[in-house]
This record gives C-alpha cells, sequence and structure tokens, in this order.
C-alpha cells in the first residue's frame, strides 16, 4: 500500500515553490474487495496543499486484491505520507 500511494503521489507545484514539506498521517478503509472505501487525514502536515495531495494519491488508488493466502476483509490502515523536498 505504501508503495503504491508513493507511486501516485504528486508533490504539488505551489508547495514546491514555496518549499514546503511535512508528513501527513492517513487513516484508510479497504473493503473486502481491496477497494479503498474511506480515507481522512489524522495529522496534519500543516500545509494544506500537502494534505490535499496526500488524501488525492489515495483516492485514485484502483482496488487491489489481498494477497493469496490473506482471507479478504475490511481493514483499516495508518500510513504516513512523507513530503520532503531532496
Amino acid at each position: 500500500m505504501r508503495r503504491r500511494i508513493q507511486e501516485s503521489l504528486q508533490y504539488p507545484l505551489a508547495a514546491r515553490r514555496r518549499g514546503l514539506k511535512g508528513t501527513v498521517h492517513l487513516e484508510i478503509l479497504i473493503k473486502p474487495n481491496g477497494a479503498i472505501s474511506a480515507v481522512s487525514v489524522t495529522s496534519s502536515s500543516s500545509h494544506w496543499l500537502l494534505d490535499e495531495a496526500a488524501l488525492e494519491a489515495v483516492r485514485s488508488l484502483a482496488p487491489q486484491p489481498f494477497p493469496s493466502g490473506l482471507m479478504p476483509r475490511p481493514l483499516r490502515v495508518r500510513l504516513p505520507v512523507v513530503f520532503d523536498l531532496q
């Protein structure tokens, strides 16, 4: 999940120009079919642009089936999304 979010994440150009960085902590609810049912910010980066970019990255993910060997079930996942200018 973390890798998929990082791959879909787009650092907002306005945030880059302003040198904004931070970490957004998200709570993600996943349905048994692997689709995202909800996502919310549990701890803000202090920058609206970064928080929204993190939410959009998760919302844009296509459903992904559970790995074999894991019983499909509703899941609640908490993940940090880091925005860092390098």
